[in-house]
């Protein structure tokens, strides 16, 4: 959930970035300016084309918040799979910095303490206070992959089911309803099975309903492949 939230608002600010820049150049005055502008006013309001998006100060704040509260929950899964078996606890390259990241983010007004000591010290590349993006990428402190912490969660998770299965313990698929018999109900046939957090500029109309294609769940795992490739440190 905070990984979706996270490069969610982070590229939310990226485009309001843009936006703005398209507003700066939409306001010179030349004829193609102004073609652009009447283009623009003949979309319906808040069409994805309009540059509306203000890079406002409360939006830099929630990308400051959310990449808090990722390192903090990446922390805990961290702390968590201890108490899986050892042959099927994970890990993952640069996570003491992460583990870092947290004490500092947790810790803010200790300024100089020993986990930003320790992070200068080891990881002189890994910055507290800042990410990188391009297209395709976040990096967590200007270095570590937003894809890196993705991959790992699902080894993570694949561990915990499997420790939990061994143990003879059933787990549930995530989009599964919990009330008893409501997925065994033939009507109506269209169901909402995705999380509130993952569709937060969507009418609820506009929802999707069923689970994607092979072809295109095929397709979103290789790019996501490809991402991976890129990072060669794990």
């Amino acid at each position: 959930m905070q990984v979706s939230r996270f490069e969610d608002v982070v590229y939310a600010l990226v485009r309001a970035y843009a936006d703005a820049e398209t507003r700066a150049r939409m306001d010179e005055p030349s004829e193609s300016t102004a073609e652009w502008r009447a283009f623009y006013d003949g979309l319906p309001p808040r069409d994805d084309q309009r540059p509306e998006t203000v890079p406002s100060y409360a939006l830099l704040m929630q990308v400051s918040t959310e990449l808090d509260l990722l390192v903090v929950a990446v922390r805990n899964v961290l702390r968590a799979q201890r108490r899986l078996p050892d042959h099927l606890r994970t890990s993952m390259t640069d996570q003491e910095a992460i583990e870092l990241l947290r004490n500092i983010a947790e810790h803010w007004d200790e300024i100089g303490g020993r986990s930003a000591e320790r992070l200068a010290a080891a990881y002189p590349d890994v910055s507290a206070t800042s990410y990188t993006y391009n297209t395709k990428e976040i990096w967590i402190g200007n270095a570590i992959p937003l894809s890196r912490v993705i991959a790992w969660l699902a080894r993570v998770q694949s561990a915990l089911v499997e420790a939990l299965s061994t143990a003879g313990i059933s787990v549930p698929d995530d989009l599964v309803s919990m009330v008893e018999g409501d997925d065994e109900l033939p009507w109506p046939h269209d169901r909402l099975r995705f999380r509130y957090w993952a569709l937060p500029l969507a009418e609820k109309k506009d929802w999707p309903t069923e689970g994607l294609p092979d072809d295109a769940a095929e397709l979103l795992g290789q790019l996501f492949l490809n991402r991976r490739r890129r990072d060669h440190a794990d």
